[in-house]
Formats: C-alpha cells, sequence, structure tokens
C-alpha cells in the first residue's frame, strides 16, 4: 500500500505540475500575418494565423505524447513570452517568424528548429511566444532524435531513463506486494498522459498508446538514436581538434612550485586541496596550498598560460559554449543582488562588467538599473556575442591589461564577478582597476570565499575551488587590505547574503559525474565497456541521494550560513577616494 500512495502522489503532482501548463498554452486567432513560415518535413497548415510576435512557435493540436509531455517538461507558457531568463524552447514541428530574425534551418532535425529559436529568444528585444496554431497538423515524430533533443532541451537522457525505471519499478513492486492496491497504482499510472491533456488545448494523437506499454519502448530509443546535426558538427570539430589533443594531453603544464604565500611572503604553507578537471576530466592532478598566516590559497604550482589555453579551451566557447549559457542563464537572482549592493550608494550612468562572459550579469543589473548604460568586457568570443543579442551597449574583447588607457575615467563603476580567482595575477588587475576608475567611482567584486567550512570538508568535490581554472582565492580581509593600499575604502560587504545553498547538491553531481563514464573526447580517448549501462546504474542509484542533498542545502547549508555569517561567496564594494 506503501508503494501506490507514492506512486499516487508522485503522479498526481506531476499532472498537477503539467496540465497547469498546458492550460496556459494560447490558440492563436486565424488571420493574416507578413511572418515567414518555417515547417518540419510532414507537417500540414489549413490556414494562416495572426500574431505580432516576432517569433512564435507554432504547437499542433494533435502533437504526439512524448514531444507534448518533453516539451511541457521544458516550459511554462504562462511565464515564457515575458520572461528575459527562460531559454528558447520549440515543439518543432512550425514557427512564424519576420524576416529580420528568419535563417536557413534543417527543419528535418527537430533540434535545429530548438537552436534557432532560442537564438531568437536571446535577443533582448525580440518577443517570442508559443501557442497552439488550429489547423496545422502534426508531421511524424521521430524518436530517434529524442536523445538528441533532451540534451538541447538541457536534460540528461541517461536521468530521465533512471528516473523514468524507477517509477516504473514502483509500479510493479506494488503489483507484487498487494496487487489489488497495485491495480490502482497501475490505473494512476496509465491515466497520467490523460489527466494531463484533458480540457486543455492539446489533443494528442497516439493517447490511446497505454503509458505502461510506451514507457519501455522509449528507454531502449532514448538510450540510442540519432546524433543530431549539432552533435555531429560537434564530432567533426573534435575529429580536428584531435591532433592538437593528442599532443598536449600527456604534457606537463606547470611552472615551478612557489615556496612563498604570494599574498603576503609567508613561507609557513599547508596542502589544502588535491584535485582533478571533474568538468571535462581533462588529465592533470592539481593542488593548492593555503597560507597558514594570512589564509590566502592559491593553485600551486601553478599552470603555464599555455597550461589555462589547454585546460580553458571547449570549456567557455566552442564544444562548451552552449553548457556554459545554459549554467549562466540558469539562476538571476545574484545578479539582481549584485546591483541592488550599489544601489544606495550611486546611480551610476556607465559601468563595466570586467570578465563578462556572456553579460548575463549585465542583463539583470539593467532590470534594476534600468538608466545605466552597461559595457562588457572578456576575452573570449560571447562578448561580442553579448553585445549583438542587445545585453550590453560595447563589447571590449581582451584582457583588461590591453584596454586599461582606453577605459581610464569613463566608467562610474567597474565589476568583477567570478573573475579575480581565475587570474594569474589578481593584484594586478587590482591595480588596473584602481586605475581606470575615477575619483568617487566604485569596485563591486563577488569571490568564492574559502574560509566557507564545507570547501574544506568536501575537498575537491566543492564546487568553488574548480580545478584547474581557480587560481587564487582571497580572504575577504585580505582583499580589503589590497584595496586599501591602493586607496580604495571598502563601504559594503555581504558575506551570508552571497551565499547559494548549493553546496551538498552540487558535491553530489561532481561526485557521481566523476563515477559515471562519459563519451570518449580527444583528451579522453579510452572507450569505457558498457558506458551506457554504467551511466545509467550511476544516475539511477543517484537519483535518492539527490532529494537528501537538496534538503541538506536547505537545512543544514542554510543554518550554517545563517549563524555564521558567512557563506560559499561574498561581496564587497569599494569606493576610490
Amino acid at each position: 500500500m506503501i508503494l501506490t500512495v507514492l506512486v499516487v502522489l508522485v503522479v498526481l503532482l506531476d499532472v498537477a505540475r503539467l496540465r497547469s501548463r498546458a492550460a496556459k498554452l494560447r490558440v492563436l486567432a486565424p488571420g493574416v500575418s507578413e511572418h515567414k513560415l518555417l515547417a518540419a518535413t510532414g507537417v500540414r497548415t489549413d490556414g494562416s494565423w495572426e500574431t505580432d510576435a516576432d517569433l512564435v512557435d507554432l504547437v499542433p493540436r494533435d502533437l504526439p505524447v512524448v514531444a507534448a509531455l518533453d516539451l511541457l517538461g521544458a516550459v511554462d507558457p504562462g511565464k515564457y513570452t515575458g520572461d528575459t531568463w527562460a531559454r528558447g524552447v520549440s515543439a518543432s514541428q512550425a514557427v512564424l517568424v519576420r524576416d529580420e530574425y528568419a535563417e536557413d534551418v534543417d527543419t528535418d532535425d527537430p533540434t535545429e528548429i530548438v537552436a534557432f529559436v532560442r537564438r531568437v529568444k536571446d535577443h533582448v528585444k525580440a518577443k517570442v511566444e508559443i501557442a497552439v496554431a488550429p489547423g496545422l497538423q502534426a508531421g511524424p515524430y521521430d524518436v530517434e532524435y529524442r536523445a538528441a533533443t533532451l540534451r538541447q532541451l538541457g536534460k540528461r537522457p541517461s536521468l530521465w531513463i533512471a528516473g523514468s525505471v524507477i517509477g516504473f519499478a514502483a509500479v510493479v513492486g506494488a503489483l507484487v506486494t498487494d496487487w489489488r492496491w497495485g491495480l490502482v497504482a497501475l490505473a494512476v499510472y496509465t491515466a497520467h498522459p490523460f489527466l494531463v491533456f484533458a480540457g486543455t488545448p492539446l489533443r494528442p494523437r497516439d493517447l490511446w498508446v497505454p503509458r505502461f506499454v510506451r514507457t519501455p519502448y522509449l528507454w531502449f530509443k532514448t538510450a540510442g538514436g540519432k546524433k543530431s546535426s549539432a552533435e555531429l558538427r560537434q564530432a567533426e570539430h573534435l575529429e580536428n581538434a584531435s591532433p592538437w589533443y593528442e599532443e598536449n594531453r600527456d604534457r606537463n603544464f606547470h611552472e615551478a612550485r612557489r615556496e612563498t604565500c604570494p599574498s603576503c611572503g609567508s613561507k609557513d604553507l599547508r596542502l589544502w586541496v588535491t584535485a582533478h578537471d571533474l568538468v571535462q576530466r581533462k588529465p592533470g592532478t592539481f593542488t593548492m596550498d593555503r597560507c597558514v598566516r594570512c589564509g590566502h590559497v592559491w593553485q600551486n604550482p601553478r599552470l603555464s598560460e599555455e597550461g589555462l589555453g589547454f585546460y580553458y579551451r571547449d570549456f567557455y566557447d566552442g564544444l562548451g559554449a552552449t553548457s556554459a549559457e545554459a549554467v549562466f542563464s540558469g539562476k538571476n537572482g545574484p545578479y539582481y543582488d549584485r546591483a541592488r549592493m550599489v544601489e544606495p550608494f550611486t546611480k551610476p550612468e556607465r559601468w563595466l562588467d570586467v570578465g563578462s562572459g556572456h553579460a548575463h550579469f549585465c542583463l539583470g543589473a539593467k532590470e534594476v538599473l534600468p538608466d545605466t548604460a552597461f559595457d562588457g568586457l572578456d576575452q573570449g568570443a560571447s562578448i561580442d556575442d553579448a553585445a549583438r543579442l542587445g545585453r550590453i551597449e560595447r563589447s571590449y574583447r581582451g584582457s583588461f591589461k590591453d584596454f586599461a588607457g582606453e577605459l581610464k575615467g569613463r566608467y562610474d563603476v567597474i565589476s568583477m564577478h567570478h573573475y579575480l580567482e581565475h587570474v594569474r595575477d589578481p593584484w594586478e588587475e587590482l591595480d588596473i582597476a584602481a586605475d581606470v576608475l575615477p575619483g568617487g567611482g566604485y569596485l563591486l567584486i563577488e569571490l568564492p570565499d574559502p574560509e566557507w567550512r564545507l570547501g574544506r570538508l568536501f575537498g575537491q568535490y566543492w564546487m568553488p575551488w574548480f580545478q584547474p581554472q581557480h587560481q587564487h582565492m582571497m580572504p575577504i580581509a585580505n582583499l580589503q587590505h589590497a584595496l586599501a593600499d591602493r586607496g580604495l575604502v571598502t563601504v559594503a560587504t555581504e558575506r551570508a547574503e552571497a551565499h547559494l545553498c548549493n553546496d551538498f547538491t552540487l558535491a553530489l553531481l561532481l561526485f557521481l559525474g566523476n563515477l559515471a563514464p562519459r563519451t570518449p573526447a580527444p583528451w579522453r580517448p579510452e572507450r569505457v565497456r558498457l558506458r551506457r549501462t554504467r551511466s545509467f546504474l550511476v544516475w539511477a542509484l543517484g537519483i535518492p541521494a539527490f532529494f537528501v542533498a537538496l534538503g541538506l542545502d536547505q537545512t543544514v547549508n542554510r543554518f550554517m550560513a545563517k549563524r555564521t555569517g558567512n557563506g560559499n561567496a561574498y561581496r564587497l564594494l569599494a569606493r576610490k577616494a
């Protein structure tokens, strides 16, 4: 009976969530528009529709069950258009788009349609909608593309399979332990899609297929399937990059070990962290030392500039661009908090964000300070994309040092959010900031806090150590002294306020990701036997642990931050005298 209750509860909660979203789908009115129609092969259009949006993703009423559930799982239509941070999604059937945003799209690949809608949605001024189009008939659903589509939507196919298997097993377990109550669990489980779509604008054409028949079939199809066009391009990129990686992956990129603290010169050092690259799994072992006297933590021996190039390659740009964009657009609260920290002290006319990346901070800060002009500086190609999308007014691509002369005296506020820990010489960057700022200007800095207790406890699995990219981790007192030496007076700090309650969850994610075998890459060429099976087992067993980790983050982690007044990050605002 307990299993039955759990099955019924989980199913009904999921029904409530998805049904609420399906009910919010707007139905387009018939009419005439000047938009261009892009339609996938086999989609039948009977009529035209009126819209004032720059792009509207057209959803057929008869969209197949799996495609419809995946779509509703990825987007809340009620919030989609007005939410700047909602990533573009598509039913991959048809799109109405204004000529100024139109592109040539391979409509035979559903992930290409998703990618196109996402590119348009990323434009700050573009209005993008998703709506049901009466008279539009869905084309054939190619389940072979499902895994690729899930990946494009930012989901792990193996994690979906693991969760689905657990749910199916719970129903089977309920039937085995008590068949009468088990029949109740089976009935509710089977009724899931009917309950989701009843009374909504969607009428999936294959709703009659029993869920307990469809689901096991989906496991096998989702475990394999076709590669998307983007994934094939990535594979070609990797193949072209293979000779370079093969030549460099076994090299030792470390410089000579430093015997004194770079912050205070003390020789009293302690080994603090030994870590590996847990994200891309590029080869190498990295150590971080801590100065006993001042608490500064840094990579020792540090990587050479050539070594940093090896480990940064295909992380924020290239192969890693899509993943980086998803990570930085996922949580916008800190962006608003950073801007609000400055608000009581000044109403800046011009703001420069150093290490801006995709300029997500500037996008969020503009909502808090609409009259401020934001510019961004970064070494990656993403900063030029940010300017093209309207997130910043001007982009500077290169190092802070390269543009120092040009930037001098032009900005009321300069910010460095999770930037200084990446550079080889943070004190030089502070020198440049102090020189560039005009008198009365403000410098806003946010950094991981090396004094946070869970960092020592979790070792390499504490995400902010982030080896091998993070070079220096400065305690807040050290940063205050360094700023004072350069004529900048600290006017405000935030520690617990800058804390993100995610240490347990991210540590578990890194731990499981380290256990689960990965797809071979040029820097990781070995092929693992039964890779998909082993990956499935790791994530299936890890799902219950995620609930525990989430609970610990919302209880223990939150309590620690509240009680100590510290956190896993801190912010500091300083004014130049």
